[in-house]
């Protein structure tokens, strides 16, 4: 029977699909790349490196270089780091590598060493903007989990209800009668699509390293970021 989300321990997920090689490798590639795909080419933006080539360029060839490695996430399941700190570390070593070689390459004038922006709060600010890409990334991927949940148990009228009623904002007096139902039964509806919602963001986060204690209040905060 498929899965309907990832499951629902820190390790298991990960660890599972580290142990099935290629396959599973490819597997959690597919994850790492939907949910923070977005998030890095915002930071990647707050790097400031134009002559290196676009963000997205950049975060892809990232993407395709690190994620080739067998070792990678293997390194990154024991540097107790999460797993979006171990992306942007990543990232940063990426570009200096990519600086080396073009120096190299195209003998330019040395560059001056790249480090986080930090001379005044554009650090700060640069973090900022990446959770909030982050955050917001990681709602659509579990809102594509729960979708894809419910339609796998029949359920895809509870998830439409409750898609209209908290991301559209409608009243369930607007639709309820489209689907059959009154409001109390509509509430009931989109409560199990919501159980389903939540346990898919306690899964993403999860996946990325988010200690059990912690994730409660990281749903909230990152629900409050994204609709904010």
């Amino acid at each position: 029977m498929k899965e309907d989300v990832f499951p629902t321990t820190l390790n298991t997920w990960i660890d599972l699909r580290l142990r099935e090689g290629e396959r599973g490798r490819a597997e959690i590639n597919r994850h790492i790349m939907s949910v923070y795909a977005g998030p890095m080419r915002v930071y990647c933006l707050g790097l400031r490196e134009p002559q290196l080539g676009e963000a997205e360029e950049l975060v892809e060839g990232f993407f395709a270089d690190r994620l080739a490695r067998a070792d990678y996430l293997q390194e990154w399941r024991t540097s107790g780091l999460r797993l979006r700190r171990w992306l942007m570390n990543g990232l940063i070593f990426y570009v200096k590598e990519l600086r080396r070689e073009r120096r190299k390459d195209a003998r330019l004038q040395d560059l001056e060493a790249l480090e986080l922006p930090a001379a005044d709060d554009s650090a700060g600010r640069v973090e900022a903007e990446m959770d909030r890409a982050f955050a917001a990334s990681v709602v659509r991927e579990a809102l594509r989990a729960t979708r894809e949940a419910c339609a796998a148990k029949g359920l895809s009228p509870h998830f439409e209800i409750f898609h209209k009623r908290y991301y559209e904002g409608l009243s369930y007096a607007d639709f309820t009668a489209g689907y059959g139902v009154d409001a109390d039964r509509a509430s009931e509806m989109a409560r199990t699509a919501a159980g389903k919602f939540r346990a898919a963001l306690r899964d993403i986060l999860a996946s990325d390293g988010a200690r059990e204690s912690e994730i409660d209040a990281e749903i909230q905060t990152l629900l409050e970021v994204s609709c904010g």
